[in-house]
């Protein structure tokens, strides 16, 4: 086998990370040396590879991360800072549809109260209007007392024009 990294071929890689694999640390520092590379670089042949070393009785796991998924941990979720700007937006714009909402709301019910009691007035003027004039015809249609004292009398209008034109005659 060769001894520089770049030389190796993917066999040969794949034998010394099966090697490396099988064997504890101080066989992977071994074959680093023997190999004449580093064991990190012998370490991604065996991911590359997806050879996998087996572990003797050894629970211990070793984890790298950034300070934010520490962080996140140990919080228990992903920590975040609120955007103040935003709520103060929001809030401000929410508050301010409400209120047009319930101005709106306001203005129609207030145009359709007024819209009614207009209509209603109307109507009520239109009745008694209609009244009058049926009491007025009943009036003029009719024999009537308007004076008893002074002898005034009421007769239908249709009458009082016959007489006229009778006694103008």
């Amino acid at each position: 086998m060769s001894k520089s990294s770049k030389n190796f071929t993917e066999e040969e890689k794949a034998a010394i990370a099966l090697k490396a694999a099988s064997g504890q640390e101080n066989k992977l520092q071994e074959l680093a040396e023997e190999h004449g590379v580093s064991v990190e670089e012998i370490q991604n042949w065996m991911r590359e590879t997806g050879v996998t070393p087996v572990k003797e009785d050894d629970d211990s796991i070793s984890i790298e991360t950034t300070d934010n998924y520490a962080t996140s941990v140990e919080y228990g979720v992903s920590f975040d800072t609120p955007d103040y700007k935003k709520i103060v937006f929001w809030t401000t714009f929410g508050s301010a549809v409400v209120l047009l909402i319930i101005v709106s709301v306001f203005y129609v019910h207030s145009y359709t109260t007024s819209n009614v009691a207009d209509r209603t007035s109307q109507e009520s003027q239109f009745y008694n209007i209609q009244e009058i004039q049926r009491q007025d015809a009943e009036t003029l249609n009719s024999y009537g007392v308007v004076d008893p004292e002074e002898g005034i009398y009421r007769i239908p209008i249709d009458s009082a024009i016959t007489e006229i034109v009778n006694e103008s005659n």
